[in-house]
């Protein structure tokens, strides 16, 4: 083991980001009260900020503030709003995800994550046979593959930035494989990728002003996507092992797909399926070199390693907060949401809250875990999520196997980007026999 109430009460700022500021709407006018803070949520920050971030925003026991940020938006804490925010789509769609941007640009719909229900369903039913528990099981030779070839092309050399060179490289080399997509398109993809998460997060328009080297991502990857659909529809292979065969074949309420919602598909694939889990990885290593006690119980019984994961999924909560654009005027929990506004609900207060789990800021391998809200809840849960686990055990289960002592780089300067939070560098270095 290591280391709400119906009315916000009287308003005070906790913290300020100055950048990316704009006029905010009415907001604070219409929370009666709500305490006000102006912080960015995707801000490059020392490690550990984000996870200091919700357990002060749960402490302050507070349920709704107002953040100031951008164009200003609503962010929730409490444990059952949060789920509320996920299971009353019709107040809370998703016609707009991100926080910071109200008007999602054509450009960036994700299929089927910007589609409310009951429309979703046939795009999540036509994927699910993709992502099931007995595809993923026929895909564990294939994942652990990925991991072996990868970390013995660096286990000689006694030192490895793990975040780049391990924990992004594994995803995208599984994913192409499982979608029986060619190899030679990871190093495009991997930098869209990258790009995209930075322009997503709302980090690149903090930076930069603008989305510019998301939206030329979106296009890379769009481009990938084009390629693939056209020798598809040209050359069909076997759509049961193929995913752009199944996407260009199969039908959705008796029509093909268009491609448009192939390449809003692919999108979501590439970009949800690499980055959650080169973050999560990088989070589940870095507990592994940072608390060697906990190390050694996995290496002496491996049989842990499908905790050590669903606890670092939960203490490491990697999507910080999800994002509702407001369907309809209603007035909710004693503030006054109105159509068009912007809410952000804290995942990773959920994940901490003592009601919930019993010492929730302590890491512990011997948890009995209650569910955690790491992917998601209700109609837009993460279908991904089979996927997800299998990946991060087998990828620990390789790493212990063939470099099963190692720490963390001793100058290493450890930062973390927010929103999807991810360690943006992790230096390993282990001794070579």
């Amino acid at each position: 083991m290591t280391s709400g109430p119906e009315s916000c009460g009287h308003g005070r700022n906790l913290e300020s980001d100055t950048a990316m500021e704009k006029p905010v709407s009415d907001i604070v006018k219409r929370s009666h009260g709500c305490p006000v803070m102006n912080f960015d949520y995707a801000k490059i920050r020392p490690c550990g900020s984000y996870r200091q971030k919700a357990i002060e925003l749960r402490d302050q026991g507070t349920p709704i503030w107002v953040n100031e940020f951008a164009q200003g938006f609503w962010v929730v804490t409490a444990q059952e709003l949060v789920r509320e925010v996920y299971l009353k789509p019709e107040i809370f769609t998703t016609d707009s995800v991100m926080a910071v941007e109200p008007e999602t640009d054509p450009r960036h719909i994700l299929l089927p994550l910007n589609v409310n229900p009951p429309h979703h369903h046939k795009y999540r039913s036509l994927l699910a046979p993709w992502f099931s528990v007995a595809r993923v099981k026929e895909l564990e030779p294939l994942l652990r593959q990925s991991a072996r070839e990868l970390i013995e092309g660096f286990r000689d050399t006694g030192q490895v930035d793990a975040a780049w060179d391990f924990c992004a490289l594994l995803p995208i080399n599984s994913l192409l494989r499982a979608a029986n997509m060619p190899m030679s398109v990871a190093p495009q993809l991997m930098q869209a990728i990258n790009d995209f998460t930075r322009g997503f997060s709302g980090l690149e328009a903090t930076e930069t002003g603008g989305t510019a080297a998301m939206d030329a991502a979106v296009e890379a990857i769009h481009a990938v996507t084009d390629q693939m659909i056209a020798e598809r529809r040209a050359r069909p292979l076997d759509n049961e092992n193929d995913f752009y065969t199944y996407l260009t074949t199969e039908l959705v309420e008796g029509r093909p797909l268009t491609d448009d919602e192939i390449r809003q598909i692919g999108l979501i694939y590439v970009v949800a399926g690499m980055e959650t889990i080169r973050a999560q990885l990088g989070w589940l290593l870095y507990h592994m070199a940072k608390v060697p006690q906990d190390r050694q119980r996995v290496l002496a019984d491996p049989s842990l390693i499908p905790a050590a994961v669903e606890e670092s999924i939960r203490y490491y909560t990697v999507i910080w907060g999800v994002g509702r654009k407001i369907g309809q005027d209603v007035h909710w929990h004693g503030v006054d949401l109105k159509k068009g506004d912007m809410i952000y609900a804290l995942n990773d207060a959920y994940n901490r809250n003592p009601k919930r789990f019993e010492n929730p800021d302590v890491f512990d391998l011997d948890r009995k875990q209650a569910p955690h809200l790491s992917f998601g809840l209700g109609a837009h849960s993460c279908i991904g999520m089979h996927l997800a686990r299998t990946q991060l055990v087998v990828a620990l289960e390789e790493f212990h196997r063939l470099i099963p002592d190692y720490s963390i780089g001793p100058d290493a300067e450890l930062k973390e980007r927010g929103s999807e939070v991810t360690i943006q560098s992790l230096p390993l270095v282990w001794q070579v026999l």
